[in-house]
Order: structure tokens, then C-alpha cells, then sequence
């Protein structure tokens, strides 16, 4: 199904759909064909995932696709709590695991290991990672405060000289936490987190973001309408010519 609105707000391409459903079906689509490319060019392609709510329809969609050659993605993500075990019910790794890497066959998926008792030596071996298998596609959300990933806009850094880099959650990033239904409590949620940073990801050559419901519409707006700034960290995403932002209505709802 075609848009219902398309607009460009400087390089960002944005794409709005009546149901969160049919949004997340265009992320996989699009997703779809950048991987395809990849495989083309290179013989592999590597993705980077957030893992959100916001992501649970483009995965569905994903696994839905018979187009994919599962066996050469190499699967990578954006962040996990600090202390969390792959086992543990909010842990990001779960999440995908659970949703995607269970359920197709692909060739490897690299976690971040919020266990890992040195959370330096575990960022570095993250980093190390990403320069081994520059992505290719990213697929992310946006928060409700307007971060990527979890650089938040207290730590967010456009130019930040570290790849990996742990960081205290925000509060209005961890109230969100308990808003998608991750956590009971907003004392449940971690303080936190190790997350990629800004820079590693606004390298990859297709972003990919997916943001539905009516909690994110402050956050598009904001996106969409300030100035780039880290008070916004997805302001950035407006100096990326290979980004794609793909709403529903409802987060739509204040682009007039």
C-alpha cells in the first residue's frame, strides 16, 4: 500500500501509513532490498537492530519475507542494560533473539553482553566488532525523548570518539521503559545501559527508522521540525541522504 503522505525534511525522506502494521510492513521492505543490495555487492550483509516495541511489526514482517538470505546476515545491535543476561526478560539480546534470530536462519548474530563484569573491555570488544562488520542497514527506533539508541540527550555526542560507551539513562528515557510495557516499575528499570554511539551509527549507509503510536508524536515533531542538536538526538537522522523515517498516523499526528 502507498503512502498516505510522503515529505522531506532536509535530507531525511519520510514516509507516513494509516495502521502501525502497514508501516512496519514498508520498514521490512525497505530493509528487504538494502540487504539484498549488500549480498549483491559484497556477498554478506550485516544489520544493526534496535530492540523496542516500535520494532515488533517490522520483525514480524521480516521473518514473514521469503526474499531474504538469512544465511549471509550478520546481525548486531544498539544497546543492553547493564547486568543483563541474555536469559533475563527485558534484556534487549532476548527481545531480538525471541523475535528474529529464532526464527530464521541467520548466519550469526553478535551481542552486546551487559554481564560482562568489565563493562570497558566489553565496550571496546563491541567496537572492535563494528570496524570488523561495518554495518550496512540499521534498523531503529525513536525515543520518546528523541534518542537513538540510548544516547540519551544528556550523553548524546555527534562527534563522541567512542564507538561502544556505557551511559546513565535519562529519566523521561526510563519512564518510557515502564510506558512500553518493559518493566512494572520505573524503579524496575536499569540506571544503565552500554549503548553504540551517535557517530558508528549515522555511518551506516541505510537507516531504516520505524516509528508508530501516539507517545512518539513529540518526539517526530521534534525530529522533524528542530534545530540539529543533541537536545534531539534523532535531529541528526536530517543530515542522512540513505535515511528513511516511516510513521503511522498516529505518531504523525502533529506534522499538521
Amino acid at each position: 500500500m502507498p503512502p498516505i503522505r510522503t515529505l522531506t525534511a532536509d535530507a531525511l525522506q519520510v514516509e507516513i501509513y494509516p495502521t502501525r502494521r502497514e508501516a512496519g510492513r514498508r520498514s521490512a521492505e525497505a530493509a528487504a532490498e538494502a540487504i539484498a543490495a549488500a549480498v549483491a555487492a559484497r556477498g554478506r550483509a550485516v544489520v544493526l537492530f534496535a530492540s523496542a516495541p516500535s520494532q515488533q511489526e517490522v520483525l514480524e514482517e521480516l521473518v514473514a519475507r521469503k526474499d531474504i538470505e538469512w544465511p549471509k546476515v550478520i546481525g548486531l545491535h544498539v544497546d543492553e542494560y547493564v547486568g543483563a543476561r541474555e536469559t533475563d526478560a527485558h534484556s534487549f539480546r532476548k527481545f531480538l533473539i525471541d523475535r528474529l534470530v529464532s526464527k530464521v536462519s541467520i548466519g550469526a548474530f553478535h551481542g552486546i553482553r551487559g554481564e560482562a563484569e568489565d563493562w570497558e573491555a566489553e565496550c571496546i570488544r563491541y567496537g572492535k566488532l563494528l570496524e570488523e562488520f561495518p554495518p550496512d542497514v540499521g534498523l531503529l527506533g525513536i525515543g520518546e525523548n528523541g534518542h537513538l539508541a540510548f544516547n540519551d540527550p544528556p550523553v548524546a555526542d555527534f562527534e563522541d570518539p567512542a564507538l561502544v560507551k556505557r551511559v546513565e539513562l535519562d529519566q523521561r528515557c526510563r519512564e518510557q521503559q515502564v510506558h512500553d510495557g518493559m518493566f512494572p516499575r520505573l524503579e524496575d528499570v536499569p540506571r544503565y545501559a552500554l549503548t553504540v554511539t551517535l557517530p558508528p551509527i549515522l555511518r551506516v549507509p541505510r537507516l531504516v527508522v520505524t516509528v508508530p503510536g501516539p507517545t512518539k508524536q513529540e518526539a517526530v515533531r521534534a525530529t522533524l521540525r528542530d534545530p540539529i542538536s543533541t537536545a534531539c538526538p534523532a535531529t541528526a537522522l536530517r543530515r542522512h541522504s540513505g535515511a528513511l523515517l516511516v510513521l503511522d498516523q498516529d505518531a504523525a499526528a502533529l506534522m499538521g
